[in-house]
């Protein structure tokens, strides 16, 4: 059996962190088939490699579609990241697995890809699995609108990218925390100030601050993860959150 627990998320008030979702595969662990094909990953020996339900991922898709609004411009796409430092990100590999079928997915470049939709019948009940031990990565939607970069940032396109995670994980948390989460609004408007949604970065940020309409105000940060005004509707979804990093100060 698999338990996994998805976004971690206080509904008493500590931050919710965009990317410091937490799994954890625990049981048996079944070492995976052959790949059937060159370009198959190959997860053998690797025991409770990294997963995440196809389903729960296309519930992220239908989210987005739902909240395009936010982000005309974007497309909906995903980034694997790792979860520590030791992690070896080099040769990742992506495959859709269900008990009748099988295909790779490609991976561009940082491990980002989009994810296949409308696979059918045959991948109802598939995972999504990498090369790697599970709790090694973070499936993060990645949605960035032209003109933004790594240190330029949409709000927009942040909400979004809330709502797509929220949309994947949420059914993974125990029924209680879940009921109470939805009760507050959910992660990405929260009716009370105490709760909080962050990002995180790879980088550790020296500087961020938001701009709309020739008003600007500082944003909280902390290390590598800073806590857009998401839910402060004064902030249009065309503001623009600019970062420094340290390396680059």
């Amino acid at each position: 059996m698999r338990a996994i627990a998805g976004l971690l998320l206080c509904a008493c008030g500590a931050a919710v962190h965009a990317q410091a979702d937490v799994e954890q595969a625990v049981a048996t662990a079944v070492e995976q088939a052959e790949p059937d094909t060159a370009a198959s990953v190959n997860v053998k020996g690797i025991r409770d490699p990294d997963w995440k339900p196809y389903s729960a991922m296309l519930k992220g898709v239908k989210r987005f579609e739902e909240k395009h609004g936010l982000a005309p411009g974007a497309e909906l796409r995903f980034i694997l990241e790792p979860r520590r430092a030791d992690v070896d990100m080099h040769a990742i590999a992506l495959r859709l697995e269900s008990d009748e079928a099988g295909m790779a997915i490609p991976l561009g470049e940082r491990n980002i890809f989009s994810l296949p939709v409308e696979q059918g019948a045959l991948y109802e009940k598939a995972e999504l699995t990498v090369n790697r031990k599970a709790g090694s990565v973070r499936w993060i939607p990645y949605v960035r609108s032209a003109a933004t970069s790594d240190t330029l940032r949409r709000l927009g396109d942040l909400r979004l990218a809330c709502e797509v995670h929220w949309a994947i994980d949420k059914e993974t948390l125990p029924f209680a925390m879940r009921t109470t989460m939805s009760a507050l609004g959910g992660p990405c408007n929260f009716v009370s100030q105490k709760g909080t949604y962050s990002f995180s970065e790879p980088r550790r940020i020296a500087a961020a601050t938001i701009s709309f309409n020739g008003k600007s105000a500082p944003v909280p940060f902390s290390g590598t993860s800073f806590t857009p005004p998401l839910r402060e509707q004064d902030w249009g979804d065309d503001s623009v959150l600019a970062l420094t990093f340290e390396d680059e100060k």
